[in-house]
């Protein structure tokens, strides 16, 4: 698509009749002696040059003919053609020459591209990354030039809450910004060979290097909201969401998520619950209070960047068997919306209660039933309204992930790999050792609240949830 101008020679020949020759033809040469062309933003500058004293005008074709344009020739001087409001793609034009009695030479066909988004979307971004210095300064380091086409780079960003930005030379190996320097983005200016204009690429935005740590587990705690899966406390309703999580409760609930414990049973003393299993609500079907997506929410206790998330699985169970979820997002926020930001209580639990999730296929996981009935995974998706105003669109989605299976064995069939990463057979278990570990996509913003949303199906095709523990690393 990015194409250059281009210059050419050429000869076009065409015939000739003299009425005064008895009806014979005299081949007669026009010359076609310099032809350019120029790509611009949805537009196409042709340029030609013809020295024949016998060419009268210039003749284009383009999109099979069904465009044309007539150009007067002047002898010896450019002729120019400016096409505007082209779509972006490429063009075949063809020219043809008419001479004073009003022949027609032969058509030739000329190559040319007028570019849009797409080509603008492809423009590359030269590298760049920050570093914060002992003065307080910030520092871009840039990687070598890889394109042709690029003519210098620009850093905006915000001096404090003033927006500024600095045009950088190609040249230019390391840019240093003031201290109050943020929301840092760069983007690239390019110029075609030949091009009539410049373009600018998307822009990116470059962040801080993290110095990410184990987060403080002490300071989680349950956020319930309307749509989270409240079972088995505090309950299977669906306002139950507004209760408090007594002291005294069974060791499955939300908290052990964060106990350090990944086993079913608790551990001596009650300070580690064990794992974190909602009610199997599969033999309900489509009359199931909670489906899939589920969702939980729960609180970091501070404000922090999150970098990367382990899920650990049932370390007791057979690897890749039982609830243990296959496929999950997660999502964050600083600022949650609360029942003040809505007119009435049905808009707020709406918001939170409708949920959008792709699907790895549903419909073809299906499990048997003992009766020898078939489940088809559909009875236990919620199916939400469309276009409906939900919290996905003020949270921001740190990961679509998958606790894939090492080996790709059949169910129920699993290796010593398997095994590592569930922790399974390993009563002394160190959870750094086991577990699903994700490196997440860095938003440069510290969040407090994260929400879960484990999709359909699970490791057993089942309408339940169960895990043994989620570790996040950030930075405070």
């Amino acid at each position: 698509m990015a194409l250059a101008a281009s210059v050419c020679v050429a000869a076009l020949v065409f015939a000739c009749k003299d009425d005064n020759n008895n009806g014979k033809t005299e081949d007669k040469n026009a010359v076609f002696d310099m032809f350019e062309i120029h790509s611009g933003l949805n537009k196409i500058k042709l340029k030609w040059k013809i020295t024949d004293p016998n060419v009268a005008s210039t003749i284009v074709y383009w999109s099979k003919r069904s465009e044309t344009r007539t150009v007067q020739v002047t002898q010896a001087e450019w002729q120019e053609l400016l096409l505007e409001d082209m779509e972006e793609d490429v063009y075949y034009f063809e020219f043809v020459m008419q001479d004073k009695s009003g022949n027609l030479s032969d058509p030739i066909e000329i190559q040319g591209a007028a570019y849009g988004d797409k080509y603008i979307e492809s423009l590359p971004i030269r590298g760049a990354s920050l570093e914060k210095l002992a003065n307080g300064s910030v520092e871009v380091t840039w990687e070598p030039i890889g394109s042709a086409t690029l003519k210098h780079s620009v850093i905006e960003y915000l001096d404090g809450s003033t927006p500024a930005n600095k045009e950088v030379p190609n040249s230019e190996s390391q840019t240093t910004l003031p201290s109050t320097s943020s929301t840092i983005a760069i983007y690239a200016v390019h110029e075609p060979l030949g091009g009539l204009d410049q373009f600018n690429s998307n822009k990116r935005r470059i962040f801080m290097p993290k110095n990410p740590a184990l987060l403080d587990k002490s300071l989680f705690e349950p956020f319930f909201l309307p749509g989270d899966n409240t079972t088995p406390q505090p309950g299977n309703r669906d306002d139950a969401w507004k209760d408090p999580l007594p002291v005294d409760i069974d060791h499955r609930d939300i908290r052990a998520l964060w106990d350090g414990n990944i086993r079913n049973n608790p551990l001596p003393g009650g300070t580690a619950r064990g794992i974190f299993h909602t009610e199997n609500q599969s033999g309900q079907l489509e009359n199931a209070r909670f489906k899939f997506p589920h969702c939980f929410t729960f609180s970091i206790g501070t404000m922090a960047y999150i970098t990367d998330i382990k899920m650990h699985a049932r370390g007791d169970n057979n690897p890749f068997t039982e609830h243990v979820p296959r496929f999950w997002e997660i999502w964050v926020t600083d600022n949650p919306k609360s029942r003040a930001d809505f007119g009435n209580d049905d808009e707020f639990e709406q918001y939170y209660r409708v949920t959008y999730a792709n699907f790895r296929a549903p419909d073809e996981q299906i499990r048997t039933q003992p009766d020898g009935g078939a489940i088809t995974g559909l009875e236990f998706i919620a199916t939400p309204p469309e276009g409906i105003y939900n919290w996905q669109e003020d949270w921001v989605r740190l990961g679509d992930l998958e606790n894939a299976k090492p080996s790709e064995l059949p169910h129920n069939q699993h290796n010593d790999s398997d095994r590592a990463v569930w922790g399974h057979g390993n009563d002394d278990l160190d959870l750094t050792t086991c577990g699903f570990l994700f490196e997440l996509e860095d938003i440069d913003t510290k969040v407090k609240y994260i929400r879960l949303v484990i999709k359909y199906p699970n490791w057993h095709h089942t309408n339940c949830i169960n895990i043994g523990e989620i570790t996040l690393w950030g930075e405070y």
